[in-house]
């Protein structure tokens, strides 16, 4: 739910009013400010009412004293049992809001109140009285936060966007950000010079002028290899159960966004136990001509299966959209550079839920983070044995031949082909390496520096690869949990959870991810490789669990990724816009990217000897994102 806005010694009321104003579509119920005077400084926010519907839950909203007042975005699942333990230590309340409950257990418990919560939120708390600023993020980062420190002053937002409203600085593009092989920004980076993220499940105090940031909360794996599965099955199962009983806590309508996968079909199976209203379903569905383009199978199929299963209200959305209009709206929206289209996916599905009334949709991401569910995963396993096995000059043999290979047709994609040709890609690189490279990066060492025109640096000196690498080593555990985990941490939280939280916020609607609950991801990680992947059996403990409530068909059906078809539409209707917006012209005036090598892509992707969609897809989304935010178109 909502959006936040604040300045903290800078800026006027009316900036903060510009910047809360940017987020409309954040809260369209209620639109709140609270300017303090004596320090310059104040609170924004708009409001979607989930929990306390009532006027009781405006906000920016103080405590009894009048000395705390909160701005906060988010839902604490738990605040009943919070709230309960407050009255019993005398608090009472106004309202019946989880925003309250916040305010007066961090005026009792002060920062140690962030472990009492379950929920996803992001919020600051402002001292009047002391001019102190606290405020968190939650602990996978389901609730976006971005903050700008520039001298003694502060500005922090829900969205970009609404920081750049503000206009207290230059607004410019950070290159060591945009210099990068994949295809999202990851935290502290955004693209732009001088605004942050606020690290998942971390806190921060502004004071006197400085900023002090720490974390509450992380992922300390272990790898437990004396627990039984019969054990972890049935604990696995009273998390999910509890996590989703937390979830469809709501004062509104809750539905879901059901792919057809095992993670939504999962958590349907496990709605209806709060609930003895008909529960409502929203799905996509391509043309049958973008499938075979795309070398995908048909959700839509799968998908209303479990609605049928569980007699769902269930809503089919084709996706035939105007991309053209729609693709800029979908990057504005996003705030940062990034490149995956089943944003648009999400954002349709999510609007025509917000038209069905459903304010609330649970969704599945997380899934295979957690789980242990991307192909990728199962090839980066096998390379070790391809590696032991296969002599280097037979591995030159195999890639020559490949390379002549198409991969694609006009009207049909060749996935397996596909597929082999990412397999070589990384086949022959040490672990580290070929987990990043496996993981949708499309760029390597290879083609870095031919792709960026201008870059002062190699693939391994850049943020995200360094990044990486340093978290990859942080630990001793399995080569799997470690891939895990680093997808957990960076993937999870800087990708997935964005691209599901902007498109269905740009709607109004709140999306919620059950599955990464924070004690479903730390019994998760207390557990050894096999519970992921069992005999090349992928999500093998979330498969067994499962089974108590879905048929095998849905529990093992073949993996397909939640996507939209990229490929057919970079070839179909967007085929002329590529054309105009990643022109020679166009490419040399930016002067970021190598126009040869970007014109190459394109006529390679056409002719389908390679698979350069993702590339494509990128330069059209960063092309667009900066005319977005930088050229003022």
């Amino acid at each position: 739910m909502c959006g936040i806005t604040g300045l903290i010694n800078c800026g006027s009321e009316h900036a903060l009013n510009e910047m809360t104003s940017v987020i409309e579509h954040r809260g369209p119920d209620d639109y709140g400010i609270k300017w303090f005077h004596h320090t310059n400084s104040g609170f924004g926010h708009r409001r979607l009412s989930i929990i306390d519907l009532s006027p009781a839950g405006h906000q920016p909203m103080c405590n009894d004293a009048g000395n705390l007042w909160i701005t906060y975005n988010g839902e604490i699942y738990n605040y009943k049992e919070v709230r309960k333990s407050l009255t019993t230590l005398g608090y009472k309340f106004k309202s019946h809001s989880d925003t309250e409950v916040i305010l007066k257990a961090y005026e009792e418990w002060g920062v140690e109140c962030l472990e009492r919560f379950n929920g996803m939120f992001a919020f600051a708390i402002y001292d009047a009285e002391k001019e102190k600023l606290f405020g968190a993020r939650d602990r996978t980062g389901v609730k976006p936060f971005y903050y700008s420190q520039f001298g003694e002053s502060f500005a922090f937002a829900s969205e970009i966007k609404a920081i750049l409203k503000a206009k207290l600085f230059p607004n410019e593009i950070d290159y060591e950000a945009i210099y990068t092989p994949i295809h999202y920004q990851i935290t502290p980076k955004t693209g732009f010079k001088n605004i942050n993220k606020l690290p998942a499940g971390c806190y921060f105090i502004f004071e006197n002028g400085k900023l002090t940031v720490k974390d509450y909360w992380k992922i300390t794996p272990s790898e437990n290899y004396d627990i039984t599965e019969d054990q972890a099955v049935e604990k696995l199962n009273e998390l999910l159960i509890s996590a989703i009983d937390y979830q469809m806590v709501a004062d509104v309508p809750v539905g879901i966004l059901l792919s057809g996968g095992l993670d939504s079909s999962i958590i349907a199976s496990l709605m209806g136990r709060n609930t003895d209203k008909q529960i409502k379903s929203f799905t996509i569905k391509f043309k049958q001509e973008d499938l075979k383009k795309q070398g995908n199978v048909d959700d839509s199929y799968y998908a209303k299966k479990v609605a049928e299963k569980f007699n769902f209200d269930h809503k089919e959305i084709l996706i035939e959209p105007d991309i053209i209009n729609l693709f800029p709206k979908i990057v504005w929206h996003l705030d940062e550079p990034m490149a995956d289209p089943s944003t648009i996916n999400t954002y349709l599905i999510s609007q025509a839920a917000r038209e069905e009334g459903i304010v609330v949709l649970l969704n599945g991401m997380g899934g295979d983070e957690i789980f242990g569910g991307y192909r990728s995963y199962l090839a980066c396993l096998a390379a070790d044995h391809y590696q032991k096995f296969v002599p280097k000059f037979l591995d030159a043999i195999f890639r020559s031949i490949l390379s002549r290979i198409p991969q694609a047709s006009r009207k049909r994609d060749y996935k397996y082909i596909r597929w082999v040709k990412e397999y070589m890609n990384f086949s022959n690189m040490d672990q580290f390496d070929r987990y990043i490279t496996s993981g949708n990066v499309s760029l390597t060492d290879r083609n870095f520096n031919e792709y960026y025109l201008n870059c002062p640096y190699r693939i391994t000196d850049c943020f995200y690869y360094k990044k990486q690498r340093k978290l990859f080593f942080d630990n001793d555990m399995s080569y799997l949990t470690k891939i895990c985990l680093n997808d957990t941490r960076v993937y999870m939280t800087d990708h997935n959870l964005t691209c599901a939280d902007k498109p269905a916020m740009a709607a109004s609607v709140e999306g919620r991810p059950p599955l990464t609950d924070h004690r479903i991801i730390e019994f998760m990680f207390s557990l050894s490789p096999d519970a992921r992947i069992h005999k090349r059996v992928q999500k093998y403990l979330l498969k067994k669990v499962s089974e108590k409530y879905l048929p095998n068909e849905v529990v093992y059906r073949p993996k397909a990724p939640f996507s939209a078809p990229m490929r057919s539409w970079l070839k179909g209707s967007l085929s002329e816009f590529v054309g105009d917006v990643l022109s020679e012209e166009s490419v040399k005036r930016r002067g970021i990217y190598n126009h040869a090598y970007v014109t190459q892509l394109i006529e390679k992707n056409k002719k389908g000897l390679e698979d350069n969609s993702q590339l494509i897809w990128r330069l059209l989304t960063n092309e667009m994102w900066l005319r977005t935010f930088f050229d003022g178109k």
